[in-house]
Parts: structure tokens; sequence; C-alpha cells
């Protein structure tokens, strides 16, 4: 398994956060990984997003959504035993002005052993700016 976390603290109520994280249809205006996304935003939900820095269109399953707290999703290549990846977004109430963000991906299957570290160094450098993007619409 191969996988890249990143953390920030968000001078933002954690409900504020939620809201421009799911707030889907303006993900184009900001969002430097998932151009749209779009589907069912449920528990076990069908979504489908386009991956910007992939260039490419992919389908996944909303493993678990709790209001204000996380929502994850896990996208599967071929089959799950061939490679499948877990993105999450998990928030924690500091305090009722701000929030700490925990944003990454678990990737599984025998595909995972062939992400490089450079690749994996990239796609977190790509998380950190989205971070960093998010903070600053959150704050302003």
């Amino acid at each position: 398994m191969k996988q890249y976390h990143t953390e920030i603290l968000l001078n933002a109520p954690v409900k504020k956060v939620w809201q421009v994280l799911t707030d889907f249809d303006r993900y184009p205006e900001w969002n430097p990984l998932v151009g749209w996304l779009k589907g069912d935003f449920r528990t076990g939900g069908s979504i489908q997003m386009f991956i910007k820095p992939l260039n490419s269109d992919f389908s996944a399953t909303l493993k678990r959504v709790e209001v204000n707290k996380e929502f994850t999703w896990v996208g599967v290549r071929f089959a799950s035993w061939i490679l499948s990846g877990e993105h999450y977004y998990r928030l924690e109430k500091c305090d009722d002005n701000s929030t700490r963000l925990q944003h990454g991906e678990y990737f599984r299957g025998i595909g995972s052993s062939f992400i490089s570290q450079a690749l994996l160094k990239k796609i977190e450098d790509t998380f950190v700016q989205h971070n960093l993007k998010l903070k600053d619409i959150v704050e302003n």
C-alpha cells in the first residue's frame, strides 16, 4: 500500500469548511485536483469526477459521509486487487473558529507498487496546493 497525507489548520469554523468542500458546483473555480464532481452525495453513493492532474474522468463510491466531519471515496481501476485509491477529507474542530483538515489518499492493489515516490510527492504537492487554496477561500 502507498499513501500520502497532508494537514493544514484553517482559521474558519468547521461548518464553513464543510460548506466549501461540498459545494461541488464551485470546484472548477478553485480546486486544482477535481475539475468537477457530481453524483449521489451519501454513504454508498456513486460519484463521477474529472481529475485535473490526470486529465481523466473517474467514477468512485462514497465510502463515508459524516456531515462536518469526513467524507471519503474509493475509486477502482480495472479491479480493486489491481488498483484502488481511497481519497479522504477529515475535519477536526479545534475551537469555534478553527478547523484542522486532514487530506490524503491510500492506494491499494498490486498496481500501487508501481507508483513511484516521485509521483507520490507530485500528488502530495498538488494536495498541499489544494489545501492552501481552500484556506484562502474559507479565511477571506
